[in-house]
């Protein structure tokens, strides 16, 4: 049997094209931030600053608590460690 030109083309291609598909980069978690995190977090850069924290009204002691990485930044985990009066 005689394969058309094109047949032969994709077969040879398919390889490639499968690998394309499967390195693409990892989905993105979309899952909407909550609305505590979004309004402190002014510059939307995904991190609370201890400065953007303090205009929210969260002191010193419960942001040094919350930071468990200690990197001078809050990201979402931490963030809902922190605790309101």
């Amino acid at each position: 049997m005689v394969f058309p030109k094109w047949l032969a083309a994709i077969s040879c291609c398919a390889p490639f094209l499968l690998c394309a598909q499967t390195n693409q980069a990892p989905s993105v978690n979309t899952s909407p931030l909550p609305p505590s995190f979004r309004a402190v977090d002014v510059n939307k850069d995904g991190y609370i600053t201890r400065e953007e924290a303090q205009k929210a009204g969260v002191s010193n002691v419960n942001f040094d608590a919350a930071d468990k990485n200690k990197d001078g930044k809050l990201n979402l985990s931490e963030w809902t460690l922190i605790k309101f009066d």
